[in-house]
């Protein structure tokens, strides 16, 4: 620590390191502050920059040539695809990388990419649910984590990223726009029977896992769910749209299986199990995004059209709601869901959907204004003692209007004439 002495006569304080870079070149680092500790804050600064600078280099001069979606092609293949972990959390890393990830960096080399870049590419999900984002960042950090473990990076550049701004992944009912692009795919695609029966019915994945064609009455239009998860989900009936009974008659036509509605493609003969349900899913959602002007490169969608969070369990929410703008009371859309606990489907009915909104206080203002109206007819024939007839000028198509007085209270009574 040295003092410099200013012409105004104040002290300066001056401090210095030597530090060596990667190609062993000895640089000196200089801060300056009018405080001995100002002078130790602005040193440490200037040593994670310096230090900052150096890793970056660093990278950039190893393995130039790795290109990122040559290296997280294979780390699915090795880590993932045949990991000991759910098919579930399997489809997760699947669908994040290869919709999310890889067209962002996949013309990046690794030693090229920064924790900028990482930080950029997530901010891009602002807006987005708290559960899709987080899966995001974590994918991204296991893919250069691996990089790092290999020593292919210096530093895992997306190790200290941040969550942008999102919400907290409250589910949400589909749009108007995804409803219809929803049934505009339904006739054209293998899995459409499976999609409408969950957006007309409600089901859970798994209740569409281990449907049975004998849970379906055809001819009353009924769905009778037998095995769910919970015990009031079990033996509840559904009303089917004539549309669900017509997609499901062709569906059952096909001759796929007798006993099961819905089975895995490469083994007819099998149900559905989960990674079956979530490959039909993604291939149908994948297929409407294409249709709907998707951008494609080598067969991977590189700028979709649909919302990231666009879930099967989203239809299962939106039949709720379906529920309430309906007018279905809220007791009998809990047996509808299959809830165990009504709590469970008011915190759905709460989110009131702004036509539902809007219904409701227009009743709410013509009954109000009929009360209003009563309650001025009241008062005009208050302390009238005797009856009066208030009838059109030929008695056809009008009215009586009796106003009596009892014991201080009135009443009136209307009649119709014949």
């Amino acid at each position: 620590m040295y003092e410099e002495k200013r012409p105004d006569g104040s002290i300066l304080y001056r401090m210095t390191r030597q530090v060596t870079d990667t190609d062993g070149n000895k640089i000196r680092l200089t801060a300056r502050g009018k405080s001995e500790r100002q002078v130790k804050k602005n040193m440490e600064q200037k040593l994670l920059e310096w230090q900052k600078e150096q890793d970056e280099l660093k990278n950039k001069t190893m393995f130039p040539e790795v290109n990122f979606k040559v290296f997280a092609d294979n780390w699915y293949e090795l880590n993932i695809k045949d990991a000991n972990i759910s098919s579930t959390t399997k489809n997760d890393y699947k669908y994040y990388l290869y919709s999310n990830i890889i067209p962002y960096f996949e013309k990046f080399k690794l030693c090229d990419i920064t924790e900028d870049d990482c930080q950029r590419f997530l901010n891009k999900y602002v807006g987005y649910s708290k559960a899709n984002v987080s899966k995001i960042r974590m994918t991204l950090r296991r893919v250069l984590r691996k990089a790092q473990k290999q020593k292919l990076i210096g530093e895992n550049p997306a190790e200290d990223i941040v969550l942008p701004q999102v919400t907290e992944g409250k589910r949400r009912p589909i749009t108007d726009e995804e409803r219809a692009l929803i049934l505009k795919q339904v006739p054209n695609h293998y899995a459409g029977a499976m999609v409408l029966t969950m957006l007309c019915c409600g089901l859970r994945p798994a209740e569409i896992r281990r449907m049975k064609w004998d849970w379906i009455d055809f001819d009353n239009a009924i769905l009778t769910v037998g095995k769910s998860k919970t015990k009031a989900g079990t033996g509840r009936k559904i009303p089917m749209p004539p549309q669900l009974v017509k997609a499901l008659r062709e569906h059952k036509a096909k001759n796929l299986n007798e006993q099961y509605v819905f089975v895995r493609c490469k083994n007819p003969n099998l149900p559905m199990d989960e990674n079956a349900f979530y490959h039909a899913w993604h291939n149908f959602k994948r297929e409407m995004d294409i249709a709907n002007g998707a951008t494609v490169y080598r067969n991977q969608i590189t700028k979709s059209t649909l919302a990231e969070d666009l879930e099967p369990y989203l239809l299962r929410h939106t039949f709720c709601t379906d529920c309430q703008a309906a007018g279905v009371p809220i007791n009998v859309a809990k047996e509808l869901m299959g809830h165990s606990d009504i709590s469970v489907t008011a915190k759905i009915y709460t989110h009131m959907v702004d036509e539902v909104f809007e219904q409701n206080r227009q009743r709410l203002a013509e009954f109000t204004e009929n009360k209003f109206k009563t309650a001025s007819i009241t008062s005009s024939v208050v302390g009238v003692p005797v009856p009066v007839l208030l009838t059109t000028s030929s008695h056809s198509n009008g009215f009586i209007l009796i106003a009596s007085k009892k014991s201080k209270r009135e009443s009136l009574i209307f009649s119709f004439l014949p």
